[in-house]
């Protein structure tokens, strides 16, 4: 009897994956647990094993295309056995209590829809794409003549929900504003379908992400610098002091930065939130992303609960969860989930520039490289001081530019008296 391979969920925000390549061809034998495939999500890259021995029977999803999560990509059964009939609808989760099973709208036609805007008429092809919707929002938008063809999901797999039927009721179409929005994918000449066109698959992903987040929120970067002598003069103590002991810690200034952002977060927690689908979240907890460079594009690793944890702690975190970035061995749950994002230039030399924000986050820190400027000291002496450049970049739309200022005031209050990180 054939048995389905689908498309696993790597981690709790991927809704699709990409094939990257199939290990067996059509018609070869393949025992189960072996790797028949890899796949791709935005953020890690893994092999799918054989979930039975067998003869793989259908490869559903070619190489280098692209399938939902809990889509059927390949069959696997017995020799000589017809693989047809096996194909699945996508899994969906559940909403408002109701079992759903995802399914396209089967009476959508291509339509031409006026609306009362300054933009004229929107043609939208919807025959050509899935719409997902749970029951309930089904029901709730043929009760209320919606459209739900011009209505933007935000569950899984871009599911229509509930909430996004009430949404659309008080402010009108998804569509109609992404294409009066200056800042929108349409707005930008390039159609959504179409962003990342040709790019490898996290080059794509990265490509959508940044562009839903200019799209999504009013970005706004502010630069100011702060003194460095102390925390670079509290960083040579503490790892000599390191090396005096067993502890395997690597203590950076990153590290320190890190922990300085943290209680600054904890401080001004405006800062520390996410807008999301018309909801503000401000957090207790810090939930640090690490931003990581790798050969294929960017990841952003995330340091669960960095609030609770000591210098050293926060060291062996950042380390850590860098390493697994790096080496493509982090978890889908290391991946995301979090508040507040730094990302770090130093290395290349760049003193200011402008990070997007990791959406849905209010706010992303850039930190640039040292800088040597002469100043004058309090003996009104001449001296040559090291300076940290950063950038803020916050969202206009939840924190006005006096809020992002004052948190980098009491970021820098940590940075310029470094004893208070440890307190």
């Amino acid at each position: 009897m054939s048995e389905n391979i689908v498309m696993p969920k790597l981690g709790m925000t991927m809704t699709e994956g990409t094939i990257e390549e199939w290990h067996n061809e059509v018609g070869e034998t393949v025992k189960a647990g072996d790797p028949v495939l890899t796949i791709s999500s935005e953020k890690l890259t893994q092999d799918v094993e054989a979930p039975s021995s067998g003869v793989l029977l259908s490869q559903v999803i070619k190489a280098g295309d692209e399938a939902q999560v809990g889509e059927v990509i390949g069959v696997i059964g017995e020799e000589g056995e017809d693989p047809s009939g096996t194909t699945e609808e996508p899994i969906e989760d559940q909403d408002d209590n109701i079992e759903n099973t995802a399914e396209p709208d089967s009476n959508l036609k291509e339509k031409t829809v006026s609306y009362e805007s300054e933009s004229k008429q929107i043609t939208k092809d919807s025959s050509a794409e899935q719409i997902f919707i749970t029951p309930l929002a089904r029901k709730m938008a043929g009760d209320k003549n919606l459209e739900i063809e011009l209505i933007k999901g935000s569950g899984g797999n871009n599911r229509i929900t509930k909430l996004d039927i009430q949404r659309v009721e008080n402010q009108g179409y998804d569509y109609a504003k992404e294409k009066q929005a200056a800042g929108s994918a349409q707005a930008y000449g390039t159609p959504v379908e179409s962003i990342g066109e040709g790019l490898p698959s996290m080059r794509k992903a990265i490509a959508k992400n940044m562009r839903e987040s200019l799209a999504n929120s009013a970005q706004l970067t502010l630069h100011r610098k702060a003194s460095a002598d102390k925390i670079i003069a509290m960083q040579k103590k503490l790892r000599n002091d390191i090396e005096e002991t067993d502890l395997d810690i690597r203590l950076t200034i990153t590290v320190l930065i890190a922990r300085a952002t943290v209680l600054a977060l904890q401080d001004y927690k405006k800062m520390n939130s996410t807008y999301n689908d018309g909801e503000l979240i401000e957090y207790d907890e810090v939930h640090l992303g690490i931003a990581s460079s790798l050969e294929e594009g960017l990841v952003v690793p995330v340091v669960k609960n960095a609030h609770q944890k000591t210098i050293g702690n926060l060291a062996k975190d950042i380390k850590s969860v860098s390493t697994h970035a790096r080496e493509g061995t982090a978890s889908g749950d290391l991946l995301s989930g979090s508040t507040f994002t730094i990302t770090n230039m130093g290395a290349t030399g760049i003193e200011y520039f402008t990070p997007i924000l990791n959406a849905p986050e209010s706010g992303i820190l850039g930190v640039g490289a040292l800088q040597e400027e002469l100043t004058l000291n309090d003996d009104q002496e001449v001296v040559l001081e090291k300076k940290i450049p950063f950038s803020l970049t916050f969202d206009h739309q939840i924190l006005d530019g006096a809020d992002a200022a004052e948190f980098l005031s009491v970021l820098i209050k940590y940075i310029e008296s470094p004893n208070l990180l440890v307190l």
